[in-house]
């Protein structure tokens, strides 16, 4: 019934010697080359993995680092306009306090001037006063001369007292 035909056979035969050499010689180092690259190709991707979670982690480190430098920019240039605001309060303060004391000083002298003013003026009265009582002690005064005197008196305190 079934006869086996020798060329079958030898065709049988050459594909399996044929599929047995070319899986030794081409499939298997073909297979490892893939292999390679595969596993190269994996490499890359987890080198580029781990580059970018590097990159990131910098970049994280990096902004925090420059929120920190705005927030203590902030705080220094608050720190230096409390300083300045206070040496402006000091300046101002030791300015007014220049002022009271040229304001003081000004009204001391000025007091000390009128005091001297009156003084002379109580000085010359007096001395007014008392040539008057000489001159009347010295003569007998009518009433026109009593006037006259005064008169006389009052011009000189006065042109004295002006000048």
């Amino acid at each position: 019934m079934l006869t086996l035909n020798l060329n079958l056979l030898y065709t049988v035969v050459n594909v399996l010697i044929l599929f047995l050499l070319l899986r030794k010689f081409l499939y298997k180092p073909v297979m490892g080359i893939i292999a390679q690259r595969q596993k190269q190709v994996d490499d890359a991707l987890n080198a580029a993995e781990t580059s970018k979670k590097k990159a990131a982690a910098a970049m994280n480190a990096a902004q925090d680092k420059l929120r920190n430098v705005d927030t203590e920019a902030a705080a220094r240039r608050e720190t230096y306009e409390q300083q300045a605001e206070t040496a402006k309060q000091q300046l101002l303060a030791e300015a007014q306090k220049q002022a009271d004391a040229i304001v003081a000083e000004g009204k001391a002298a000025a007091e000390a001037e009128r005091q001297h003013k009156l003084r002379e003026a109580d000085a010359q009265t007096t001395a007014l006063a008392r040539a008057m009582c000489e001159k009347l002690l010295s003569r007998n005064l009518t009433e026109q001369d009593d006037s006259r005197l005064l008169d006389d008196l009052l011009e000189k305190a006065g042109a004295e007292h002006g000048n």
